[in-house]
């Protein structure tokens, strides 16, 4: 796959083609989101759609892709691919091929074809496992009606020093492109695949072609509803879970007519399957609400609930003007039980902070400022790396450093120490690293509000992003202005408030404060610009440092807005140097560290007992 990417890569760079093309493991999850690539193939989209017209090259508009035959492979036979509607990108399951619309439009006007579709085929995704799952293995899930030929049909293997099941996930084309693992013994689960590609995990009783399925996130479920025999649906599973939907598996959904998303039974999983459902098409997507009589599916076998009925409470993804209570019943029924998980992510490394903002909720609107020097941003990339750390998927907009130092910053606050010494741990280091989900957009400096919203809205889609910074914003404003700085800057804020509650995100803003008098500590009112700002923020973080007028003086972060709890306060911050971190468990390390020095030089200066 790899060469023949940079086959494609070397042929396009002589036909003049200005874009480039990144190759990047699937597993690798901090990469730089380049925008110029998104914004050309939604640029081309319109232009390629006539050139297909011009070429007489059949088409099929579906409900997230355009399907068409594939020009780009060397295959006898017919091949689909498929151009996402939204991100532009062109994605060939048969031969395995994702590349950039500008890429494929030059290539189909030419008519020539630059994947060897032979070799690529015999690169097909391999299972270490081929070992038949054993009747006992089948028993011990205690699903009921759950049989040993039910994973013979799926293709699924047993692993019997590891204790886990092996289900194969194939793409579109109904090709292997990775596998999802149950691990038996802890019930956790992880999913293996091919690079630059994902695949689903689907089953339908009988040979007849479903035109409705179930959408669910965990294998247990999937193997549940198996159980149940339903006639009228197919049933899949999804790869990373509620973790993310790659663009890669939605030509394996274009099949269906409507999906039913039934996901674990929490509040979070409902917002989740409502950003999954706006990637799918919102108008095929039902959603199952999370409520105690509509559990997973799981939970349902085993309490015995009516799968039937509870498909047909299914509700559909609207976004109506007006609602009545009665709309809005199962909503608040849902907050209600489960209150903890609304309440959002916890800080692991700020304790106090939980006391105050409950936790990290999707779409607010954060402004956290401070004086200059004060460590906003060193701060700000340590919450931020606390949540992605937990696995909620970040956007870095760093207008002010470079992202290479911003990078820097979050390597050594994940290490706890600087690697300037220690350069054999980096790769190791490094690697760890990737695994979270991180990203960061190539701006720097004064940006077009257009631009930057782009660049969310298409990181948002691709990577199903949770919470976006942009540090700070009058750097994004730059100096000049259409009208007035005011007026700008509240448009700004206005177009990222409307994003967050638009696509269910989080957004947090770094901005500077008036120029005032050092005395007095800062408020709202101390915040650059009119009011609108804070009318806007959900929570408005002050970090005060009262170091820089006294002696004595120390440095805290203050909540003086909070809309959701109104619970208003401080969180003392205490710098450790060595690992950039404000953290309360870089605290206590540095106390220990610092007694520990001072028992030392004790001892070296008392004088020593002569021994009898």
């Amino acid at each position: 796959m790899r060469a023949a990417i940079w086959r494609s890569a070397f042929w396009l760079k002589s036909q003049k083609c200005q874009f480039r093309i990144k190759y990047r493991s699937v597993t690798s999850k901090s990469v730089v989101v380049d925008i110029d690539e998104s914004d050309q193939d939604l640029n081309h989209y319109s232009d390629f759609k006539t050139l297909l017209k011009t070429k007489g090259i059949p088409t099929k508009d579906g409900h997230t892709c355009l399907q068409i035959s594939c020009e780009m492979c060397t295959s006898g036979s017919t091949a689909w691919a498929y151009v996402n509607k939204r991100s532009g990108a062109f994605m060939c399951p048969s031969c395995d091929v994702k590349l950039p619309l500008a890429a494929v439009k030059s290539a189909y006007e030419k008519r020539r074809k630059i994947v060897d579709y032979q070799q690529e085929q015999k690169k097909e995704y391999k299972t270490k496992c081929t070992d038949p799952v054993p009747r006992e293995i089948c028993e011990s899930l205690h699903i009921t009606g759950l049989k040993q030929v039910d994973f013979e049909l799926l293709g699924a293997a047993y692993d019997k020093n590891m204790n886990i099941l092996q289900f194969p996930l194939k793409n579109a084309s109904s090709r292997y492109v990775g596998e999802k693992l149950l691990f038996l013994s802890s019930g956790n689960e992880e999913t293996h695949c091919d690079n630059n590609t994902s695949g689903l995990l689907t089953h339908c009783v009988g040979d007849k072609q479903k035109e409705k399925a179930v959408v669910v996130s965990r294998t247990v479920d999937f193997l549940a509803l198996i159980a149940q025999r339903l006639e009228t649906h197919s049933i899949v599973c999804l790869p990373y879970g509620l973790k993310s939907l790659p663009q890669e598996c939605l030509p394996g959904l274009e099949q269906f007519k409507e999906l039913i998303l039934w996901f674990k039974y929490d509040s979070p999983s409902w917002d989740i399957g409502k950003m999954f459902a706006s990637k799918m098409g919102e108008k095929r997507c039902r959603l199952i609400r999370p409520t105690d009589m509509e559990p997973s599916p799981f939970e349902t076998q085993r309490k015995r609930y009516n799968v039937y009925h509870i498909l047909q409470r299914a509700t559909a993804v609207r976004h109506p003007s007006i609602t009545t209570f009665s709309g809005l019943r199962n909503g608040i029924l849902s907050e209600l039980q489960n209150i903890e998980k609304v309440h959002g992510v916890k800080w692991k490394r700020f304790p106090a902070l939980n006391k105050l903002l409950k936790g990290h909720r999707k779409g607010e609107l954060t402004i956290l400022t401070g004086p200059t020097g004060c460590g906003k941003t060193t701060f700000m990339s340590e919450y931020s790396l606390d949540l992605a750390l937990q696995g909620v998927s970040t956007l870095w907009g760093s207008f002010e450093i470079r992202n290479s130092r911003l990078a820097v910053t979050l390597l050594r606050q994940f290490v706890g120490y600087s690697l300037e010494k220690r350069l054999h741990e980096f790769e190791h280091w490094a690697t760890e690293f990737e695994k979270h989900p991180i990203y960061f957009m190539t701006f720097h400096g004064q940006q077009p509000l257009k631009l930057v919203l782009d660049a969310i809205e298409h990181a948002h889609y691709v990577h199903d992003i949770h919470h976006v910074i942009i540090d700070n914003l009058q750097f994004m404003m730059g100096m000049s202005y259409r009208v007035d700085k005011f007026w700008e800057q509240d448009n700004i804020i206005a177009a990222f408030r409307s994003l967050a509650t638009k696509r269910n995100v989080h957004v947090s803003l770094v901005m500077h404060p008036r120029k005032e008098r050092d005395e007095g500590d800062l408020t709202t009112n101390s915040i650059f610009g009119s009011a609108k700002a804070t009318q806007e923020a959900d929570n408005v973080l002050i970090i005060q440092d009262k170091r820089l007028t006294s002696i004595s003086g120390k440095k805290y972060l203050q909540v003086v807005k909070n809309r959701y709890s109104g619970d208003l306060g401080i969180m003392p911050l205490e710098f450790n140097k060595e690992a950039l971190s404000y953290a309360s468990t870089a605290r206590k390390k540095k106390k220990d560290k610092d007694k520990e020095k001072e028992k030392s030089s004790t001892e070296d200066v008392l004088p020593k007992c002569p021994v009898e």
